[in-house]
């Protein structure tokens, strides 16, 4: 039998040694990650994670209550199991919020931030009144026509319309032009009328034939520009589908194309 160096064999033990050593920091290090993981759980489970209080920002008491119902957030709910993307989606769904940001807090708090969707004009529409926004949606259904005129007036024909749907797609050029009408303009306009091509019908006779979307601030600024000038009496119409050859008509002989 071959003696083994003493060195060597000291070597081998050092070896195997580092080995054990290694196994078991492995070994412990596997069981503190296991019972840090049962912690959180037995943590997030505990009342200390639950939701105590939902708070709203940037609504009324009358809305707050609606939306809190919407969120529906039951209290004592572990805050981890709170799915804020399906919240949100849920508070967006009432017609006058634009946007909602749910958030948490390790206290206990929820807080839904909205942020709410502003009336641009109101529509008139087979015999009914809907205040719409800026991008056509539908936010609430009005008995009557306000006597303050708050709004610029649009007239629709849409079939079935009903709050939170969105106007269709061709009406969001008159929605646009109406809510952006200069004060110097509007003053003059009874309503905008939706059609084949946009007509702005003045108050006791005559209208604005306004056409498309083409060239608006200069339409604008010919129609201004005759209205403030002009004497009105017995006007027809005042063209200015071409901007810079308006047509002033008091006669039911005018032609409607000023190309």
């Amino acid at each position: 039998m071959v003696d083994i160096d003493p060195r060597i064999q000291e070597r081998r033990i050092e070896i195997i040694r580092a080995k054990g050593k290694k196994r078991l920091r492995m070994l412990l290090l596997v069981v503190l990650l296991g019972l840090l993981s049962l912690a959180a759980v037995l943590i997030s489970k505990s009342s200390l994670l639950d939701v105590d209080e939902v708070v709203v920002v940037g609504v009324d008491s009358g809305l707050e209550d609606l939306i809190v119902t919407v969120a529906n957030i039951p209290k004592s709910k572990p805050l981890l199991e709170i799915d804020t993307r399906a919240i949100s989606t849920r508070i967006k769904k009432i017609p006058s919020v634009e946007s909602a940001k749910v958030s948490r807090s390790f206290g206990g708090k929820v807080t839904i931030s909205v942020t709410l969707r502003k009336p641009s004009v109101l529509l008139s529409n087979l015999g009914q009144w809907f205040l719409i926004d800026l991008d056509g949606r539908v936010l609430e259904r009005v008995s009557e026509l306000p006597s303050n005129r708050q709004y610029p007036i649009v007239e629709g024909n849409f079939a079935n319309l009903k709050v939170g749907e969105w106007v269709p797609e061709q009406a969001l050029f008159a929605i646009e032009l109406a809510a952006n009408l200069p004060s110097v303009l509007l003053a003059d306009i009874s309503f905008v009328s939706l059609g084949d091509e946009i007509e702005l019908m003045l108050f006791g006779e005559g209208k604005i034939l306004f056409g498309d979307n083409e060239a608006l601030e200069s339409k604008i600024l010919a129609a201004s520009t005759i209205l403030d000038q002009v004497d009105l009496a017995e006007l027809i119409h005042i063209d200015v589908r071409t901007p810079d050859k308006p047509v002033l008509c008091r006669s039911v002989e005018c032609s409607y194309d000023s190309y």
